[in-house]
């Protein structure tokens, strides 16, 4: 997980400074999934260093972790709690190469992973339309081409697909009568107008004060399971924060863990604005910045996942992850996909009360609390911004 987040605060990092006001928002137990499943078909040097990003310290270590991150993912059916959860595997390979039966039963049993076989040279762009109509239907319609044209080609061997879709009520939903729009402060330019939900500060709110920062929790309802998510709203202190706070996530990952801890307060305010956008980017270039470099070379070895004389020529081209996220009243949408080929009056003798006005850029994450694992991590430059 502490790879996806780092690749998070780099996304984050590089809109930032590109001086644009795109929003970001990806899953880094979307893309941990994928690169797990294919550490399990690497070998040799490769693994070794799929196994040291991963950070785990063997196979069976890395075994466990998957397992736990797959259990963490487990579907979760739409209800009238409002939570639903779903995670899909999908493998398609060029009918010139074969998985090892070993490496398709485990991808079966750990990741629910089904095989396809298609022909690939032949076939690329009714290939590519039956995946992206997968994509479709694995995120509720939410994305609606994953594969641009051209991305399948006679060189392509292996398309691994991963989606998560989750929906979210709020424990607590916000009136929608009491939005109003109200001015927003990006990095660059003007205020701008935007809505924001109004909380009911009669209720005690999941509020933490850190220094330079503050956060917000928001449960959402429980599902049909002990699970218990949460969006985590974290606001820098200055209007212009937002990019020193980022850099202190990146250097110090634990900083992070202290986000959660928050307790119930009064505020005196609570405003949130409503957001809703899609951003994708392709993960194997942040991948190979930070030193995840073999996977993506000639030297790259998936012999442990090919069945062919020329397994050790295979590696991977890139890996897309796309993800759609929207925040209203009633709660959250959200869904990833990863691509790889290959004021209450007080007493004038007591402080006033916190207040919570995220009217400024500021980064969100959703959570399962038991697990503590990330579903999704974002940041919001601009409310306004689809991208």
């Amino acid at each position: 997980m502490e790879l996806g987040m780092h690749m998070a605060w780099q996304l984050a990092l590089n809109e930032i400074n590109q001086g644009g006001d795109k929003n970001v928002v990806m899953s880094p137990i979307s893309i941990g999934n994928a690169l797990n499943l294919l550490a399990f078909g690497s070998w040799g040097r490769t693994l070794e260093q799929f196994m040291q990003f991963l950070g785990a310290k063997d196979l069976n270590d890395l075994k466990a972790k998957s397992m736990l991150m797959v259990e963490a993912v487990a579907p979760i059916e739409g209800n009238n709690q409002g939570l639903s959860l779903a995670s899909l595997n999908t493998l398609w390979t060029d009918q010139a190469f074969s998985l090892k039966p070993s490496f398709k039963e485990f991808a079966k049993t750990v990741f629910k992973a089904e095989a396809q076989t298609r022909d690939f040279v032949n076939q690329a762009e009714m290939v590519r339309n039956e995946v992206n109509l997968w994509a479709k239907s694995a995120t509720k319609g939410l994305i609606k081409e994953l594969l641009p044209h051209g991305i399948i080609n006679q060189d392509t061997i292996l398309i691994l697909a991963n989606a998560l879709y989750f929906k979210g009520a709020w424990l607590n939903a916000f009136n929608v009568k009491l939005t109003r729009h109200e001015d927003f402060y990006p990095l660059h330019g003007k205020p701008i107008r935007v809505p924001f939900m109004i909380a009911d500060t009669e209720k005690k709110h999941f509020y933490g004060s850190f220094k330079n920062f503050k956060v917000v929790k928001i449960p959402y309802r429980k599902g049909q399971d002990n699970r218990q998510f949460s969006m985590y709203v974290i606001l820098p202190d200055k209007k212009d924060g937002l990019q020193d706070l980022v850099q202190n996530f990146n250097s110090t990952p634990e900083l992070l863990g202290d986000c959660f801890e928050v307790e119930e307060e009064n505020l005196s305010k609570m405003w949130i604005p409503k957001f809703k956008f899609s951003y994708g980017f392709d993960a194997s270039r942040i991948m190979q910045n930070i030193g995840l470099t073999l996977p993506f070379e000639m030297v790259g070895d998936f012999t442990g996942m090919i069945d062919s004389l020329e397994s050790d020529k295979v590696f991977l081209s890139t890996i897309l992850h796309q993800s759609f996220i929207e925040v209203n009243e009633e709660g959250t949408e959200a869904t990833a996909l990863t691509f790889a080929p290959a004021l209450p009056g007080y007493s004038p003798y007591q402080p006033p009360p916190p207040s919570f006005v995220a009217d400024h850029p500021f980064i969100f994450t959703i959570r399962e609390e038991i697990s503590g694992v990330v579903f999704f991590v974002g940041v919001v430059l601009n409310p306004l911004m689809i991208n």
